[in-house]
């Protein structure tokens, strides 16, 4: 009887592992690789149309605009300003975009013109004030980032989809009646002063406001995330590292920043990144507070002042919006449309970086686009393997990124023991910190034994520390500065 039982059980297991294993390789299986088939192939193109109307020629609309062009594809790329215009961000461009760069042949111009500072060295403070900063340039054979002024590299990505064929159209600025015919598969887009384009997707790539996509009912909330940047000029400053990051206890998960550009300028930001239990609210911080946080950083912060020097020429501080984590959109995708780049929120919630998630996918855009010319089908059914394909990229990496700020808002000692460990291991803990935080490895890379172990052991380092050897705190909290 026993091993009747015994032969039952085996068999019921046997049953459970095949219909588990079956039902992976069925999903996989049905899993789309490729657009359905329909009526809109290249040569049905209604004459003075266009494929695609991009919407916004920032780092992510000309991206698109850019492979789209390339492959023969008819290319509208709209932006309501004239280059070269400026746009409010960290300027810190990553890896996976200083690689879409290269291809564009954007790099190149970068270094003609001495636009761009690649960093060699670089680092970060913790809430305690733990620091390093070291060349993990060395151990990953190439930098983790580079900083470009946006009003530059604005520019050049532009410049280069229009050289690969896109038709960039500047001063249009798209107004209200952006209307689409289902029978005839197009899109109808008008400027607010009477210029009309037409085409077979829509592309809406117009920043992290994104008033077309709110307009099309696709975003339902204003960004909640807000950025500070101030230029320094060459000269006036103390930095001698590229690239420096600061965690203030009372702003996590947001925090402060210092890159160097190209003629030795320092860009400083201060990031405000949406976490907490109330909407909006960010960390102990709100929007309201950034204005102070970045001035009372520059006058009183320990490190920040100390890098900048006593008499830095520093311009005013101005102020932009972000979209982090997909906040607010219903999807990515429809009919005839996708959303790329800050209008979709691709802006990492630990981070705050959105650059090259933005290029990620406009590149990403741009190849699901040209395959659903080729198979004459727009329709949601084959634009869905657009969000597909970010979430493969980049996507993916967001919830962990989420759970990573909500994390270290709630118990700052674990950025300490970061800090702690690459004390510990010099550049070679440094450059894997460097590879996360840059999107050149998932998040889930701090979960590697190899990886987490160490960290736990510098934990209980810090726990030591900070509970029992009462280590004093070498972060001074400045004025005014929000109390947790």
């Amino acid at each position: 009887m026993d091993s009747v039982k015994e032969n039952k059980l085996l068999l019921g297991a046997v049953a459970v592992t095949a219909a588990v294993g079956g039902g992976l390789l069925l999903k996989r299986a049905l899993k789309q690789t490729k657009p359905l088939q329909g009526p809109y192939k290249p040569g049905t193109l209604p004459e003075g149309c266009y494929d695609a109307i991009i919407v916004g020629a920032g780092p992510s609309g000309s991206v698109c605009g850019f492979y789209m062009a390339r492959s023969g594809a008819k290319v509208a790329l709209l932006d309501k300003e004239h280059f070269p215009r400026d746009k409010i961000c960290g300027d810190a461009v990553c890896t996976p975009a200083i690689h879409i760069l290269e291809e564009m042949g954007v790099i190149e111009e970068l270094k003609k013109h001495d636009e761009v500072k690649f960093a060699d060295n670089g680092g970060f403070v913790s809430p305690s004030g733990l620091s390093y900063i070291g060349n993990s340039q060395h151990k990953l054979g190439t930098a983790a980032a580079c900083a470009v002024k946006r009003i530059d590299l604005d520019a050049r990505v532009a410049a280069a989809a229009k050289r690969a064929g896109a038709n960039l159209m500047e001063g249009f600025e798209v107004g209200t009646d952006v209307t689409f015919d289902k029978e005839a598969g197009l899109w109808t887009v008008k400027s607010t002063d009477g210029k009309v384009v037409k085409g077979r997707m829509l592309v809406c790539a117009d920043g992290s406001t994104s008033r077309l996509a709110t307009q099309l009912g696709y975003c339902t909330e204003e960004p909640l995330g807000v950025s500070s940047r101030a230029y320094i000029a060459g000269g006036s400053h103390n930095a001698n590292f590229d690239g420096l990051v600061f965690y203030p206890r009372w702003s996590l998960p947001g925090y402060a920043a210092i890159f160097k550009h190209a003629k030795d300028e320092l860009g400083f930001c201060y990031y405000l990144i949406p976490c907490g239990s109330k909407k909006g609210q960010m960390g102990s911080c709100t929007a309201e507070d950034l204005k102070r946080l970045h001035e009372n950083a520059i006058k009183y912060d320990p490190f920040i002042s100390r890098a900048m020097g006593p008499n830095p020429k520093c311009e005013r501080m101005r102020a932009g919006s972000l979209r982090v984590g997909g906040q607010g959109l219903k999807t990515t995708y429809d009919d005839h449309l996708v959303i790329v780049g800050d209008a979709a929120g691709f802006i990492d919630p630990l981070t705050g970086e959105g650059i090259h998630t933005a290029m990620m996918a406009g590149k990403a855009a741009a190849e699901v686009l040209l395959a659903c010319r080729q198979a004459g089908d727009y329709s949601r059914r084959s634009t869905r393997l657009y969000q597909q394909r970010w979430m493969e990229l980049f996507g993916h990496d967001f919830k962990l990124s989420q759970k990573g700020a909500e994390l270290i808002w709630k118990y700052p000692i674990l950025l300490d023991a970061c800090a702690n460990e690459v004390q510990r291991q010099g550049d070679a803990m440094m450059s894997k910190w460097a590879e996360v935080m840059t999107n050149m490895r998932p998040k889930q890379y701090f979960l590697r034994p190899d990886v987490a172990i160490p960290l736990g052991f510098a934990l209980l380092r810090e726990l030591w520390q900070q509970k029992v050897a009462k280590r004093p705190d070498a972060y001074v909290m400045a004025p005014e500065a929000p109390t947790k």
